[in-house]
C-alpha cells in the first residue's frame, strides 16, 4: 500500500515537474521575441535618426586668426547648429568686443560656408599731436596704422610701447630762399665840384644771391635745414658818389670867368676852351645790356661807360667832346665824349651814360659846350 502510494506521489511530482519546464520555455520564448523586437526597433530608430541627422548636418571650416600670438588655425566640422554664432559656441569659442567675424553672428550657417574668426585688441594712437584709441587686428604697426585709417608717408617714423603705437610724418622740401647782396660804394673825382661836396652819380643796387636747402619736416614742424648751394641770381651794382676836388676859391674865381665869358662865339667853361655852345634836353641811359636793347659799346665801338653821350650827328659831330651842366649850375655832367647815337636823340636832344643805371635822371634842360 506504501509502495503504491508513495509511485502515485512521484508520478504526480514528474507531471509537475515537466509543466513547469513547458511553462518555462513559453516565458524564455515570449522574452525572447521581445528583447529581439526591442533590439530591432531601437535599429530602426538608430537608422533613422542617422539619416536624419546625415541630411540635417552641414560641413562648415571655421578659422581662428590672431596675430599677437601668432595663432592660424582652420578645422572642418559638421553640425546642426542654426546660426554663426550658435555654432561657434559649440566649439566654445567666443566672440570679444574686439574681435572681427567676417559674416554676422545672426547668420544660418550653409554648407561649406567659411566662418573667420579674428580676434583684435585696443590700441593707443599717437599722431600729429592728438591721441585717439582704436581697435586693429593687425600685429604690425604699420597694418594697424592703415586699418585704423592712417596713411603713413614713406619717411614716416612708427614707433611701438606696449599697446601704444606713435606715428611721427617726415617730409622733406628743397627750398628755395634769397638773401640781399649789399651794394658797394664807388668815390669818382670831380674836379668840377668843391672839395668836401659829394653828388651821388648813382645810387645803385644791390644785387641777389639764391640759396637752396633740403628742409626736413617732423609733423609739419621744421627740425633740419642743409644748404645744397647757392647761386647769384643778380649782381650788386655799386652806388657811384662824385666827390669834388675843386679848390672852392679857385671854382669861384672859375666861374666869375665863365660867366662873363659863355657865348655862341666861343670861350671856356670850367677851364676848358669851348667853339660852341648849345641848350638841349638831357636824358640818361645806362651800360647796362638788359636795360639798353642789350648794347654794350657804343656807335663809335667803345665801351660804355660814364662819360659817353649819345647826339645827333647833324648837330654834334660824332668824336666831338663836349661838356654838360644845367643851366644853374645845380648839377654838372661834365667832360663827355659825343660818340653815341640814338634812335630818339634827335636835334637839340643829348643822352648821358651812367653806370649801371639812370637814378631816375628823367629829362632835364642843359647847356652842352662843344669843346676845342
Amino acid at each position: 500500500m506504501v509502495t503504491k502510494e508513495k509511485s502515485r506521489n512521484e508520478m504526480l511530482a514528474e507531471i509537475r515537474r515537466r509543466q513547469d519546464l513547458r511553462q518555462r520555455k513559453k516565458v524564455r520564448v515570449k522574452s525572447g521575441r521581445r528583447i529581439i523586437a526591442a533590439v530591432a526597433l531601437i535599429t530602426v530608430v538608430c537608422v533613422t535618426l542617422g539619416i536624419f541627422y546625415s541630411v540635417s548636418a552641414k560641413e562648415i571650416t571655421i578659422t581662428e586668426i590672431n596675430e599677437f600670438t601668432g595663432l592660424n588655425e582652420s578645422h572642418k566640422v559638421r553640425t546642426t547648429g542654426g546660426s554663426v554664432e550658435d555654432v561657434l559656441k559649440e566649439r566654445g569659442l567666443e566672440v570679444g568686443e574686439d574681435d572681427r567675424l567676417n559674416v554676422s553672428p545672426d547668420k544660418q550657417v550653409c554648407d561649406n560656408d567659411d566662418i573667420i574668426l579674428t580676434r583684435g585688441k585696443r590700441v593707443t594712437i599717437k599722431a600729429g599731436g592728438t591721441e585717439s584709441v582704436a581697435t586693429v587686428t593687425k600685429a604690425d604697426a604699420t597694418d594697424a596704422l592703415v586699418e585704423a585709417g592712417y596713411a603713413p608717408g614713406m619717411y614716416d617714423s612708427i614707433t611701438t610701447d606696449g599697446d601704444t603705437i606713435e606715428l611721427v610724418s617726415v617730409s622733406h622740401m628743397d627750398e628755395t630762399t634769397t638773401e640781399p647782396i649789399e651794394r658797394g660804394v664807388t668815390y669818382v673825382d670831380d674836379p668840377d665840384l668843391p672839395q668836401g661836396r659829394e653828388v651821388v652819380i648813382d645810387e645803385g643796387e644791390d644785387g641777389v644771391k639764391e640759396i637752396q636747402h633740403k628742409v626736413t619736416y617732423l609733423n609739419g614742424e621744421e627740425s633740419e635745414r642743409i644748404m645744397l648751394g647757392e647761386s647769384i641770381t643778380a649782381e650788386p651794382r655799386s652806388k657811384v658818389i662824385a666827390r669834388g676836388t675843386a679848390n672852392p676859391d679857385v671854382q669861384s674865381e672859375t666861374r666869375q670867368t665863365e660867366d662873363s665869358s659863355v657865348s655862341d662865339g666861343g670861350g671856356t667853361i670850367n677851364g676848358y676852351k669851348y667853339k660852341k655852345k648849345y641848350t638841349m634836353t638831357a636824358t640818361a641811359y645806362t651800360d647796362n645790356p638788359s636795360e639798353n636793347a642789350g648794347y654794350t659799346v657804343s656807335a663809335m665801338g667803345n665801351p660804355l661807360r660814364y662819360g659817353v653821350a649819345a647826339v645827333d650827328p647833324n648837330v654834334i659831330p660824332l668824336g666831338s667832346t663836349v661838356y654838360v651842366t644845367a643851366p644853374d649850375g645845380s648839377w654838372v655832367y661834365g667832360v663827355a665824349s659825343a660818340e653815341d647815337t640814338g634812335g630818339a636823340i634827335k636835334g637839340n636832344r643829348i643822352d648821358l651814360c651812367y653806370p649801371s643805371g639812370t637814378n631816375g635822371f628823367g629829362r632835364r634842360s642843359c647847356i652842352v659846350y662843344v669843346l676845342e
